[in-house]
């Protein structure tokens, strides 16, 4: 083959069209938003496929520990006994009832107030006080003092939590109504010490009953009578002057009408804030316009109203440079000037009036803001007069009210609990019954039943779900720590960009090409001479797993179809990092673009690590770099593959010291253009993005780029920073393909 020839002759007579903008994302916005629902449930159940044994390890390990320790404990614990008894504080004879009634007809508004209780409708004690006074230290402390000798490790507290003391109560319909039975229940470890604690409490529960109680009723009734006459006197006092107080200031509640008279102060005082600013200002524009119109600024004064006098300041401004421009060409005494002069005398005189006016105005408005001041100015002093004289009344008013309430509640809690207290009285002395002598809790065979246990079955159980909940929760915190992509659906969610390839992870991909090997002519040098030309072997790539042939013919056709009434004459392809396979991606695609019958041309625009002429097995003597910065011919860069004539590759070259250097050259831009004018479809294998200009530089005059996606390599971060920074560079991403898939 003759490669002299001209490269225009290689070009294909189809005419190609610019590429649409918009087309990159045209393709993929239906299908994103029919999968964003799914993708949270796919995504979870891809987490569980991927951790599982990590999960599955974690929970069994916690569950067997946690489980291994309750077993333990369970077996470690000292079982507690219960005992109890129980007592009938009040009659069950019609005598309870005929007290009942008593307090009914003493006091109709506590008839009301019993019927709307639930559980002590039927009680004339506050069973809630008796339980707390049961299990005071004035009670319970002279019985720790008994069982010191017998029980020196006793005291009140040790005692009192072991106490439990509880009233018995029905259901009646849908309400729960309380007995006048309590339950006294005490719990040990010891059996004998229940019985001799519960005996103690039994005694001493019935002498309480007997002669403290009554005592102390009797003793409050004493005491609330003393008291009463002087509540009722100091109400009627208190109740007189706050009548006296709005009779004579014709005010029903001082407090709320000095409330309301300081707001209409304060409001008042910011509209006068309000005008006031507004006087200073008014003030200051005025003396102001006037200091211009005396300076004979009259277009200063105008302007303050610019809507309403832009013609005539538009007029004055023209007359003005007309004035100053005829100036320079004419005497002053000329007819022109003259004109001219006569004009704009006119209309200074037609400023000047306006001017005046607009001060008029001003002036006018100074003049209603001030009236206006004064206004608010007398309506302040009115209302502090006001303010003035009702500060006294309201405090007067104020504490009288609060002397009165807190005397009323006095009295009322006075005349309530003297009412309950004789009604109390008034019953029998009969002494608490025991019901139900001291017991201990035992089954229907009569062992004793312990009444704290641990349920060892429901706390596996729960350790158990804990566990695996742990262990779930630790595969997705791994998920989430390690951050690569796993599945194409998951670059696809991260990027936004359509997955366009999924290239399955081959053994064939990582070791040294196969194939058929052709010996061909290729231009290693050149002098004054002529070509010399040497034979070297060259590649095609031979695959026998046909999942990936197929893999990169359905990348192909994606490309394609990603505009289908548009062609795509060049495309980047690059990664976020090195050794995500963008090399072999970009030989791949080129041998099967040109096996369908386009002239492809490859060009290794990675300078910086050039890897397509070892992968093609041709010579790297001079390539693009060259072509960059010399004048070499690309007839003498450019070689034609031995086995597929519609394919041609441009190798790397000597790499430079300076890659961004040249990729920024108009050479470049200029060579690009070539290129794709002379083939059918132009493939640059360019650096990885991460820290990287390279690729950017060549997407720029690109049609579009591809960014190829290494499945558990590539950090999720480092891609989306690179596809960030590719995004402000301006550079258009079509789409991913993903690479090395396992499933």
């Amino acid at each position: 083959m003759d490669y002299e020839t001209n490269y225009e002759q290689i070009a294909h007579n189809n005419n190609t069209q610019q590429l649409s903008p918009s087309f990159t994302r045209a393709n993929q916005t239906n299908l994103e938003d029919n999968e964003d629902e799914n993708f949270d449930l796919g995504w979870i159940f891809a987490v569980v496929r991927r951790r599982l044994l990590i999960m599955a390890g974690i929970g069994l390990t916690l569950s067997v520990v946690a489980g291994g320790l309750i077993v333990k404990s369970a077996r470690q614990i000292v079982p507690v006994y219960q005992g109890s008894f129980k007592l009938l504080v009040e009659p069950i004879t019609a005598e309870g009832r005929l007290a009942r009634l008593f307090l009914m007809a003493q006091n109709v508004d506590a008839s009301a107030d019993i019927q709307r209780i639930k559980i002590e409708d039927n009680s004339l004690i506050d069973y809630e006080t008796l339980i707390r006074v049961l299990k005071s230290p004035t009670i319970l402390e002279p019985i720790v003092n008994k069982l010191n000798n017998e029980y020196p490790n006793i005291n009140y507290n040790l005692l009192r939590s072991g106490i439990d003391i509880t009233r018995i109560s029905v259901q009646k319909g849908s309400q729960e109504q309380g007995t006048k039975i309590l339950v006294i229940n005490y719990k040990n470890k010891n059996t004998k010490q229940i019985q001799v604690i519960l005996e103690s409490l039994e005694k001493a529960y019935l002498e309480y009953s007997l002669e403290e109680r009554l005592t102390n009723l009797r003793q409050g009734i004493n005491f609330i009578k003393e008291k009463l006459p002087n509540l009722r006197q100091r109400v009627d006092i208190l109740e007189g002057q706050v009548q006296k107080l709005r009779q004579n200031y014709n005010v029903f509640d001082p407090t709320k009408a000095e409330k309301l008279l300081f707001e209409q102060s304060l409001s008042i005082q910011k509209q006068q804030v309000t005008v006031q600013g507004q006087l200073a200002e008014s003030r200051s524009l005025y003396n102001h316009l006037q200091q211009q119109l005396e300076n004979g600024d009259i277009i200063a004064v105008l302007s303050v109203e610019n809507k309403a006098y832009d013609f005539l300041i538009r007029e004055i401004q023209k007359l003005e440079s007309q004035l100053a421009a005829e100036s320079t060409l004419f005497l002053d005494d000329s007819e022109p000037i003259q004109m001219l002069r006569e004009k704009q005398k006119n209309l200074n005189a037609l400023g000047y009036r306006e001017a005046k006016s607009i001060l008029e105005k001003i002036s006018g408005k100074i003049e209603e803001q001030e009236a206006k001041e004064r206004t608010l100015a007398e309506s302040i002093t009115k209302l502090n007069e006001q303010l003035r004289e009702l500060p006294i009344v309201a405090r007067q008013y104020g504490d009288l009210e609060r002397e009165l309430e807190v005397a009323t509640n006095t009295l009322k809690e006075f005349l309530s609990k003297l009412e309950a207290l004789e009604v109390d009285a008034a019953r029998q002395e009969v002494p608490w019954q025991v019901i139900q002598a001291t017991q201990l809790l035992k089954d229907t065979n009569g062992n004793l039943i312990p009444t704290e246990y641990t349920q060892t079955k429901r706390q596996l159980a729960v350790i158990v779900i804990v566990s695996v909940l742990l262990g779930v929760g630790a595969g997705f915190l791994i998920e989430v720590l390690i951050t690569v992509f796993h599945t194409p659906e998951e670059v696809k969610t991260a990027t936004k960009l359509p997955v366009l390839g999924m290239i399955p992870l081959a053994k064939e991909l990582k070791k040294p090409l196969k194939g058929k090997r052709k010996k061909v002519p290729v231009l290693t040098a050149k002098n004054g001479n002529g070509n010399h030309l040497v034979e070297h072997y060259a590649m095609e790539l031979i695959y026998s797993n046909t999942r990936l042939l197929e893999a990169f013919r359905s990348f192909y056709t994606n490309i394609r179809l990603l505009s289908y009434d548009k062609s795509l004459q060049s495309l980047v392809i690059t990664s976020s990092t090195s050794k995500d396979g963008k090399s072999t991606v970009a030989v791949n695609l080129a041998q099967i673009a040109a096996a369908i019958g386009q002239k492809v041309l490859l060009v290794d625009a990675d300078l910086r690590n050039p890897q397509i002429h070892s992968r093609l097995s041709l010579p790297n003597l001079q390539g693009f770099s060259d072509a960059l910065t010399t004048d070499l011919s690309l007839n003498d860069a450019i070689q034609r593959s031995p086995i597929n004539d519609n394919l041609f590759v441009l190798t790397a070259g000597q790499v430079p010291p300076d890659p961004i250097k040249l990729l920024s050259s108009k050479k470049k831009q200029y060579l690009m253009e070539q290129f794709q004018a002379f083939f059918d479809l132009v493939i640059y294998d360019t650096p990885p993005l991460d820290n990287l200009a390279d690729a950017n530089l060549m997407a720029a005059h690109a049609d579009g780029t591809i960014v190829v996606v290494a499945i558990e390599k590539t950090d999720r971060s480092i891609l989306m920073k690179a596809l960030e920074g590719f995004k402000i560079s301006g550079g258009s991403a079509l789409g991913t393909v993903t690479n090395f898939i396992k499933r």
